[in-house]
């Protein structure tokens, strides 16, 4: 406040001096004054506002970051957040080709979990890769398979659903899921549940699949 009236009385001197070299009947006009008055007053406000604005900066950029992971994305997942069961993803696979069921995987892609299933017929050999939120193709591939073995072949309805073997691999380890494969080793359809474990790392738990029976835990 001080300098606008400092720089509102030089102005008003000057007036005097120009009024006194003019003549002596001049007075200055106390509405050139005014408008001089404003004018300081609005450029102290703007001056006053550019001071302040490095504080305001400073604020701004002292603003703690936020704890919101940026893609979402985690190498584990909750059975209760898979909007389709393993059943309906491999119903899904033989509406496109006709074959034998080879291999069923729950696995986490690029950071998307999908399904992977695997068939085969006497002439070709395909796969399969499916959204778990809504059992969309993201990818498929037909290749020609001259190795057609009757013994990796299995149909889902033989063992229990995924979701009872994920279950009682995750109550034995008390961990979280990462991942599962089905498919038929040595006769036998099983399970290999991989569950990440806070305090072992990553455990396999290899389950029967025909009797929901843990076979073997593997550290």
């Amino acid at each position: 406040m001080e300098k606008r009236y400092k720089l509102a009385g030089v102005l008003l001197s000057a007036s005097l001096v120009m009024a006194a070299c003019g003549g002596a009947d001049e007075e200055p006009d106390s509405s050139e004054v005014d408008e001089v008055v404003e004018e300081n007053e609005e450029f102290a406000s703007t001056e006053d506002s550019t001071e302040e604005s490095p504080e305001e900066s400073t604020d701004e950029s002292t603003e703690e970051p936020s704890d919101q992971p940026t893609d979402g994305s985690s190498d584990t997942i909750a059975p209760g957040d898979l909007n389709h069961d393993a059943g309906e993803a491999v119903d899904a696979a033989s509406g496109n080709f006709d074959g034998e069921l080879v291999e069923v995987e729950l696995d986490n892609e690029d950071n998307q979990w999908v399904y992977k299933v695997d068939m085969e017929s006497e002439s070709e050999e395909y796969e399969t890769v499916l959204s778990v939120d809504d059992l969309s193709v993201v990818d498929e591939q037909t290749e020609s398979d001259d190795d057609f073995d009757t013994e990796e072949h299995f149909n889902y309805g033989d063992a229990i659903p995924a979701e009872e073997a994920v279950q009682t691999a995750m109550d034995e380890t008390n961990g979280e899921l990462e991942g599962w494969t089905l498919d038929k080793d040595d006769g036998q359809i099983q399970y290999d549940v991989e569950i990440k474990n806070g305090d072992n790392g990553d455990v396999d738990v290899t389950i029967n699949a025909e009797n929901g029976e843990i076979v073997e835990t593997d550290d």
